[in-house]
This record gives structure tokens, sequence and C-alpha cells, in this order.
């Protein structure tokens, strides 16, 4: 595999200028579940126990040989992925989803896996999370000065970093161009923080792929979790 820049959730991230996205440390929205409302019960619902008061015998025996639902149980809204992605677990407690047939490799750290097009190496995801090391630091301030760092190398640009949040926790999104010996990228990164963990999702490819590399990340950042 050629090799690659870093970046990451950092500390990792500030002093290295190495190859993969580097996560500090060790290392789809969240559905929302319901329990769906229980029938009347003259309505002799095939979910429900048996019902023996006030009910004819004939809607008594139909409900007994429906077992009864489980107390506690929730049943979960969390959209299966389209035929084209395939669910994924990373480091750090992450899940999101990948495009099918795409290889799978661990980074240069145990905290990034690295996602890579057959077809095109240059179509690359890196996804992890790790513990953050330096709590009394912002996110926003932690992920400004890896992107500091990087501009000082040739060939890196900032498109945008800007603040915003996923899932209600804060969060940075950061996209930039950089030169690799296989052409011009442009990258979308995402990056939160949820109890004391930092996420990374990253999407690079050519320059004129650019909807189709920021779609990839939107779909991760959609079905990921936490």
């Amino acid at each position: 595999m050629t090799a690659r820049n870093p970046i990451g959730a950092l500390p990792l991230a500030l002093s290295a200028a190495a190859v993969y996205v580097v996560l500090a440390g060790a290392a789809g929205y969240l559905a929302l579940d319901r329990q769906p409302a229980a029938p009347p019960p003259a309505a002799a619902a095939p979910a429900l126990p048996a019902i023996t008061t006030d009910t004819p015998a004939s809607t008594t025996a139909a409900a007994a040989t429906t077992p009864p639902a489980t107390a506690g149980t929730t049943a979960s809204t969390t959209p299966s992925p389209p035929p084209d992605l395939r669910r994924i677990d990373a480091p750090g407690g992450l899940s999101t989803v990948v495009p099918v047939g795409w290889e799978v490799t661990t980074g240069t750290v145990a905290t990034t896996l690295v996602v890579t097009d057959p077809t095109s190496p240059r179509r690359e995801l890196r996804l992890g999370g790790a513990p953050v090391t330096d709590p009394s630091t912002t996110l926003l301030d932690r992920i400004t000065r890896a992107a500091a760092d990087r501009e000082r190398e040739p060939g890196h640009r900032r498109v945008t970093l800007v603040p915003t949040t996923i899932r209600d926790h804060p969060a940075v999104s950061w996209e930039f161009d950089e030169n690799t010996p296989a052409g011009p990228n442009r990258v979308a990164t995402a990056f939160w923080e949820a109890g004391g963990v930092e996420y990374v999702l990253y999407s690079a490819g050519p320059a004129e792929e650019w909807d189709r590399t920021r779609s990839r990340l939107a779909g991760m950042v959609e079905r990921a979790a936490p």
C-alpha cells in the first residue's frame, strides 16, 4: 500500500507528519426506539398474551397460540444499509458503513482502519476512535492546531474548518486539498467527541470526484454510532 499523510484525532496527529490518519491515545444518527402500543383487549391482537376476562372462547384460543411480547423489549429502527454498503466496526467503539468490496486494513496505529477502493487507491476512507488525552483543550482547538501543522507541508491547502455538531455531540468539519504521488486529492473529514472518546471519519478522492467523496463521508456520518 502506498504511503499516506496523517490526520487524526490528536495529539498524535499534532506531533507526526507521517502516513495515515492517526488517532490520539489507545484507540447515522442514533435511531429512536419505542415500544409499540398494545391494542385494546377486545381486538384480540396476536402479539398479546391470552385474554380470559369477558373474551369469547374463539378469540382467547387464537390469542393463546401466539407467544406474548417480551417485557422491556424495544424495536430498533436503525435502518439497514443499502445493498452497496456494509456495516463495519472500528476501534474505539465506532460503527458505520463502507462500500461493499472495498479493502479494509489497519492504519499505522491500532486505532485506525483504512478502507480503499481496489479499482482506485486514491479513493480512501479512514475511521476510528481514541480516548481524549487533553480534555482541557476543546475539540475545535485540537483540530485547528492539527490543520495548522498540516498546512506547513507543501501541497496542502485548507478548504474549510468549522465547528458543528453530530447527534448533539461537539464536532468539527475539516476539508482540505493535498497532493499525492497519484495526483491531487480533496479530503472531507468529520471529528466528534462523545463519552471521553474522539472519533474521526475521513473520505478522500480525486479532486474531480469531490461530490462523490463528500457524499461518502455524509453517508458514513449519518449511519455512524455513537
